[in-house]
């Protein structure tokens, strides 16, 4: 398991630097007037950064297991990463249709009751703060135009 789990280490740090040498290659503009290239590197640098967070824990030997000590999850665990992308695909093919924010709050909704049971309180708090959240950053805040849908929010 700690063989897997520095490999990937590595090679997400590999792909985090392979965008970082072409977020640069784009141009990272100025602070104040950010170029093609500065949200990619910024991203980059976090995929970096996290990948290397998880090549050192996983050096100390602080992952996990699963229960029966082997990589891939059991048969629950595959039906929920298939339903997951079955979600996913579902948020793609809706957000136009539904628009941003009922499609996220029944993406998110979906994800905290079938994927990862939830309780309630913690099901309607975190589909309620997290739509709320990104719907201020990219639509107050930077301005973005999100989809509205049909019913127009």
């Amino acid at each position: 398991m700690k063989k897997y789990e520095l490999t990937s280490s590595l090679a997400w740090m590999s792909v985090g630097l392979f965008f970082c040498m072409g977020s640069i290659a784009l141009g990272l503009g100025r602070l104040h007037e950010p170029g093609p290239g500065f949200f990619p590197f910024i991203m980059s640098v976090c995929l970096i950064s996290f990948s290397l967070i998880h090549f050192m824990s996983s050096w100390a030997n602080v992952g996990q297991l699963s229960a029966d000590g082997s990589f891939w999850p059991g048969t629950d665990g595959i039906k929920r990463i298939a339903f997951m992308n079955v979600l996913l695909l579902a948020f793609v093919l809706a957000l136009n249709y539904l628009g941003f924010v009922l499609t996220t709050l029944l993406f998110m909704f979906c994800l905290l009751k079938f994927v990862e049971p939830q309780k309630w309180f913690t099901i309607f708090y975190v589909t309620g703060l997290s739509t709320g959240l990104s719907y201020f950053i990219f639509e107050v805040w930077l301005r973005a135009n999100l989809p509205t849908g049909f019913l127009g929010f």
